[in-house]
């Protein structure tokens, strides 16, 4: 993504480093706390995709992995408000990709990404953490 915005080749794997080793970093954090086991395998997907440098929309099925354990959650635990208006917006995103000329695959990690962040800040923030 930094080199399509025209960002140097040391820049973009600067950048690429940075987010492989927070992604490496929170997988650690997450999988060591008592988080439910969805969120777990939902930020252990996204994580996955995220820390590549190469991303191709043929990978984003792995997305589907992280989708459907938030759905799951969701289904147990209650959606929140948020949660529909991102997994529509991360569809909408991801149809949109042949007729567009970004890489709207990184934006729709970034949804999944944040959704899952979401819920485990609503978690937290309760003190209700699920086994």
């Amino acid at each position: 993504m930094a080199r399509f915005f025209g960002g140097s080749e040391s820049a973009a794997w600067t950048a690429q480093i940075i987010v492989a080793l927070a992604c490496a970093t929170t997988t650690f954090a997450l999988w060591r706390s008592r988080i439910a086991y969805e969120l777990k395998a939902a930020s252990l997907a996204v994580f996955a995709l995220l820390a590549t440098p190469y991303l191709y929309i043929y990978d984003f099925c792995v997305l589907a992995v992280a989708v459907a354990f938030l759905l799951r959650y969701a289904l147990r635990q209650g959606q929140l408000t948020a949660e529909a208006a991102g997994l529509a917006s991360c569809a909408v995103l991801l149809l949109s990709y042949p007729y567009v000329k970004m890489q709207v695959g990184l934006a729709a990690a970034a949804i999944i990404f944040a959704l899952m962040l979401n819920r485990c800040a609503a978690i937290t923030s309760r003190r209700y953490l699920v086994d």
